[in-house]
């Protein structure tokens, strides 16, 4: 009897045991789930801000004090690019266990006064200057951000009129084409002008917010881009329909298909199977197949079928939905690009 009851004991606290781990296991779950969906994004992202940057101008009180307004952490640092702002994700370490979350931001923002980039620009060091950063951060964006540029090269301009021998060296630097180089020569480089210290805390703000729940939102299509209503005209009868229906969408995201050819395809062919069942059909010929849908009727403005969808949209439909490779352009698609290929 005794070591009944104490097997029993063992038992139950065996089960009291397995509880409370499902518990914690669910628990984490639910604190997982909140995470991927990003609710702890703000708080969890972290801005380390090389000193630098507040050693340069007046930037640092407003940068620090937007931080501060925000609630948003930051640290001032010595990073390994000088004038650089970059960003991480503060993840507890058994949400990280579980989940795939990124903990390194891929972006490095590179913040310099007007006189120090036109020196990269004069110095024509500009482009090594990207590469030695790519070098560094070989799959990050990179942005450069500049204080006063446009405003302190006027002024130099103004300033060498009014004393030329003072200014008889200088010369305007071509910053324009040096920014120009920079969005035709380099991948994933951008740059961006403010024109005072108030700005550039305003834009590495919402900088921030905007890396800290990009990483969470859902990843959009080009379907996801295209088709979600917005080139449905808002005068067209059966918008709410098109917006509504994931067949009608798809059908209007395809190049030149306007919405009524789309409703009227929808009428005779309510999903894409339905359709594509008759492009594989193997008793029809392909002539037959891109003619499929030259019949079909449109609904005019007052309700009445007065046209047919034509020739020419039946047959694009046909080629970009029978299309073999998704690498072709749809325009090479529409020209039988697949049957020539």
């Amino acid at each position: 009897m005794e070591e009944r009851k104490q097997k029993k004991q063992e038992e139950k606290k065996q089960k009291e045991a397995l509880r409370a781990e499902a518990a914690e296991l669910k628990k984490l779950e639910k604190e997982k789930l909140k995470w991927e969906k990003g609710k702890f994004a703000l708080k969890s992202i972290l801005a380390e801000i090389d000193s630098k940057v507040l050693e340069s101008g007046a930037i640092g009180g407003h940068l620090l004090a937007k931080f501060a307004e925000r609630g948003i952490s930051f640290r001032i640092t010595s990073n390994p690019i000088g004038r650089s702002i970059l960003w991480k994700m503060s993840v507890p370490e058994q949400i990280a266990k579980l989940s795939n979350m990124v903990t390194e931001v891929p972006y490095i923002l590179l913040v310099y006064q007007a006189e120090e980039f036109c020196d990269l620009v004069i110095s024509e060091s500009l482009l090594d200057h990207v590469q030695r950063v790519r070098t560094q951060y070989p799959l990050f964006t990179v942005c450069y951000l500049t204080n006063k540029l446009m405003s302190f090269i006027n002024k130099c301009e103004q300033s060498q009129y009014k004393n030329s021998s003072k200014f008889s060296g200088w010369k305007r630097p071509r910053v324009e084409e040096a920014f120009a180089r920079l969005a035709t020569h380099c991948t994933k480089v951008h740059s961006r002008l403010c024109m005072d210290e108030a700005e550039i805390a305003d834009h590495i703000v919402g900088l921030t917010t905007s890396l800290a729940s990009c990483q969470f939102r859902k990843k959009l299509t080009w379907l996801s881009v295209n088709a979600n209503g917005s080139i449905v005209s808002k005068d067209f009868i059966d918008r709410n329909l098109i917006k509504k229906n994931i067949w009608l969408k798809a059908l209007v995201a395809i190049p030149k298909v306007q919405p009524r050819h789309a409703v009227a395809i929808w009428k005779k062919y309510p999903t894409m199977r339905s359709l594509l069942n008759a492009y594989m059909d193997p008793t029809k010929s392909v002539h037959e197949k891109e003619f499929l849908l030259k019949d079909l009727m449109l609904e005019g403005s007052l309700g009445r079928e007065d046209r047919r969808l034509g020739e020419v949209c039946s047959k694009r439909i046909y080629r970009i939905l029978m299309a073999q490779s998704g690498s072709i352009l749809t325009d090479d698609v529409e020209d039988g690009a697949d049957f020539f290929g």
